[in-house]
């Protein structure tokens, strides 16, 4: 049975964190707080005291609005790329943790992957912040939004995962991954 170290735990805990504050302001940002939405409410309530703003003006508004949130995207997805960093070396120095349990290949060539997965999310992100992309601005936000979304699966399938784990032999997995102990 796979033990994991206090060090392995902390990370995981704030990693998942962070994963799940990224995938919360990208879900506001996408219904309740997309611009066009706040925009177009600032804009009727503008118009019932009698001011008429243009769609750009709400849009613009509605950009200012949720700007406060949209950092904490940038703070979070920073912390996932430090995160990410701090797993390398944890790898490069022990190992990837891994047994020898048959059975479990296919999900550790799975985990492998998300590593992948999770550091070109986080090279684009980067890239976005910094503004390097230059006139490939949309086809980074594109990659960087789809390596995103395979994140955000990645964390289903993991809580699928974990939640048939315990009811096989790999029972205690969660407790194990809070305590340390079964």
């Amino acid at each position: 049975m796979r033990q994991f170290s206090p060090l392995y735990r902390i990370w995981h805990w704030l990693q998942a964190v962070a994963v799940f504050g990224l995938f919360i302001t990208v879900v506001l940002r996408m219904s309740v707080m997309h611009k066009e939405q706040i925009g177009g409410i600032v804009q009727a309530k503008l118009a019932e005291i009698g001011t008429i703003i243009t769609d750009e003006q709400a849009v613009m508004i509605g950009k200012a609005v949720r700007a406060p949130m949209w950092d904490w995207h940038i703070y979070l997805g920073i912390a996932v790329a430090v995160l990410l960093v701090v797993r390398i070396a944890m790898v490069l120095k022990n190992g990837f943790g891994f047994d020898d349990n048959p059975a479990m290949q296919k999900v550790y060539m799975l985990y492998k992957l998300f590593y992948g997965v999770l550091a070109a999310m986080s090279l684009s992100g980067l890239v976005l912040y910094w503004k390097l992309a230059g006139e490939g601005k949309e086809i980074v936000e594109s990659v960087h939004m789809y390596l995103g979304w395979s994140v955000f699966a990645f964390m289903a399938i993991h809580i699928a995962g974990v939640v048939l784990a315990e009811k096989s032999d790999q029972g205690g997995l969660v407790s194990r991954m809070i305590s340390g102990r079964d």
